[in-house]
């Protein structure tokens, strides 16, 4: 699956690489990167969890969207989900991002019982409960398997997002170190830019690894832990951090 996954990975960000090449050749003014960085972040995800089950128009409406779950999460926030309050409006965000990813749940299980191979992760986990030997559970609903997904989602944005533009801003502020590891995919890719990636080459981009481990080190993109306490009937949610 490691293999479906970097496809994935790699048609996402060439898509997005594309795009802000095009546009900085009808305005190259510096402009700000966390947003357009966040949106290339959430398609990887979700292409990567529930492959083609979703479509580019959900994508963009689901990136539109999730920002209000984010922004609902801040310290101090009014309690109660009343309409027109950040808590409110995540409430209904995550309802349309539920409705798109119960929807590729019964897709994903449609096309493995017409006999597909896997090509996401939605589609893995079908499989491996169609198998015969197979002694688990099969028994998800399209709710609960959609449940599971949105975590993985929750957990994939803000942290990578972050993690993503340290990187950006790293290599901007370090052209020595962006200039080795433009040699080393000179290296590795033979100048052959325009072939897809595999998993050998990416063992073989050890400076590059190194160089994302050492990005994380300097600005880790969570400082701290926080515990989630929800106070019902009401919906507080009160936020605990820990270093």
């Amino acid at each position: 699956m490691s293999s479906i996954y970097l496809e994935l990975q790699e048609t996402v960000a060439r898509k997005h690489i594309s795009r802000w090449l095009n546009e900085a050749t009808v305005d190259s003014s510096a402009k700000p990167i966390m947003m357009t960085a966040r949106y290339m972040n959430m398609e990887t995800s979700l292409r990567v969890f529930c492959g083609y089950h979703i479509p580019d128009s959900a994508i963009e409406e689901i990136n539109a969207k999730y920002w209000l779950i984010t922004q609902s999460l801040e310290l101090v926030n009014f309690p109660i989900p009343l309409p027109g309050t950040k808590v409110y409006k995540a409430i209904q965000a995550r309802k349309l991002v539920m409705r798109w990813l119960e929807l590729a749940a019964k897709k994903s299980k449609i096309t493995i019982m017409q006999g597909g191979r896997p090509e996401c992760m939605l589609d893995e986990w079908v499989f491996i409960m169609s198998e015969p030997g197979y002694k688990g559970r099969k028994d998800f609903s399209d709710y609960e398997m959609a449940q599971v997904i949105f975590s993985f989602l929750f957990a994939s944005q803000d942290a990578m997002s972050s993690g993503l533009i340290y990187g950006f801003q790293h290599l901007a502020d370090n052209p020595e170190v962006l200039a080795k590891v433009r040699r080393e995919q000179d290296c590795v890719r033979m100048g052959n830019y325009e072939d897809p990636i595999t998993l050998d080459q990416m063992d073989d981009m050890v400076y590059l690894q190194a160089v994302v481990k050492e990005s994380m080190r300097v600005k880790p993109p969570v400082l701290m832990v926080y515990a989630l306490i929800v106070i019902r009937p009401f919906s507080m949610i009160i936020l605990i951090p820990f270093q």
